[in-house]
């Protein structure tokens, strides 16, 4: 117990008495806003400065940004009021791929930590006016370690109080900004071989894919009113005539692309034709005598050239035209 001793003007300083965040009414009913949102976008740093000035042209402001290369995070912070208007906003940035919304009404314990405040208030002032008749040091010294513990603990609930109003007046949406893959668009070719021949004709097809979404299907119409499935098949035409070959290719997201081959098949000859082929094989071989002049120009010298033509070529060629002339007679 305290000595009744004469009170004594205190040396120390007291306390200032701090403003409680209780002073401002309480709304009814107070309730905080979470949004979580991942966007695909094609310049996520592009996107982050949108939505900067999203939350700061209606009041807001931004709590947390980050950004690499391929991903932007933003954190806003925009008044209550404005914000299902700030969330269309940052929603119509990009392609919105997830998102999570989340309320927490926080009526109750807003209620509860100004009660605890007011008591804190209360306690504290108890303390000062006892401190305020202390004339004992002991006593004096005792008195100010209970204030600064009830101080402490004043200024833990205020900053709690303070927090939480800031989360009621300003909701939260946090931006996940993401790039966007490059589609490639769904591409075809195709290769066939041989395009032209004799019937029956053999004819190998194979379809390239690329870009699209993988997961392709490949359909052959080939024109003679037959049809197959498959990246490289084999098809034989037996009739002669042209056939227009028609391929496409179906992705897994449903996009067509079609491509076209003409093939040519003809008719298996139905005789022999001496004269044709006598005419062919002169020819033939005209042209590879001649084709020997032209590297022996190259390669011998000019006067070797000369008599192997005199010699050689000359009579062959004569003998040819005689062929021919004899052919020609007989057809």
């Amino acid at each position: 117990m305290l000595s009744p001793t004469p009170v004594v003007p205190a040396t120390h300083s007291t306390t200032p008495k701090a403003t409680s965040p209780s002073q401002s009414p309480l709304q009814s009913g107070s309730i905080e806003f979470f949004s979580n949102l991942t966007v695909r976008v094609s310049s996520p740093q592009s996107a982050l400065t949108k939505a900067a000035g999203i939350a700061y042209s209606i009041g807001g402001y931004v709590a947390f940004s980050s950004s690499t290369n391929s991903s932007a995070t933003a954190v806003l912070r925009v008044p209550a009021s404005e914000y299902q208007n700030a969330l269309s906003q940052v929603e119509a940035i990009g392609n919105v791929t997830n998102s999570i919304a989340t309320s927490n009404d926080v009526t109750i314990k807003y209620t509860d930590m100004n009660a605890t405040l007011q008591s804190l208030l209360a306690e504290r002032d108890a303390f000062l006016k006892l401190l305020n008749q202390s004339t004992s040091l002991n006593a004096t010294i005792v008195i100010e370690g209970y204030l600064q513990g009830v101080n402490a603990q004043i200024n833990s609930v205020q900053s709690e109080i303070l927090q939480t109003r800031r989360l009621i007046d300003y909701a939260t949406i946090t931006a996940t900004f993401s790039r966007a893959a490059v589609k490639t668009p769904l591409g075809l070719k195709v290769i066939a071989s041989p395009l032209t021949g004799v019937t029956p004709l053999s004819v190998t097809f194979r379809a390239f894919e690329k870009g699209g979404v993988p997961g392709y299907i490949v359909n052959y119409n080939f024109g003679d009113g037959t049809a197959a499935q498959g990246e490289a098949l084999i098809h034989t035409y037996t009739k002669a005539g042209d056939y227009n070959t028609t391929i496409s290719v179906t992705d897994s997201s449903g996009n067509v692309k079609t491509s076209w081959v003409m093939i040519h098949a003809s008719g298996a000859p139905v005789g022999f034709d001496l004269a044709g082929f006598t005419n062919l094989a002169a020819n033939l071989f005209f042209s590879v005598i001649q084709g020997i002049v032209e590297v022996a120009i190259v390669v011998i010298p000019i006067t070797l050239v000369a008599a192997l033509v005199l010699v050689v070529i000359a009579p062959i060629r004569s003998r040819l035209r005689s062929i021919k002339a004899s052919n020609g007679k007989a057809a």
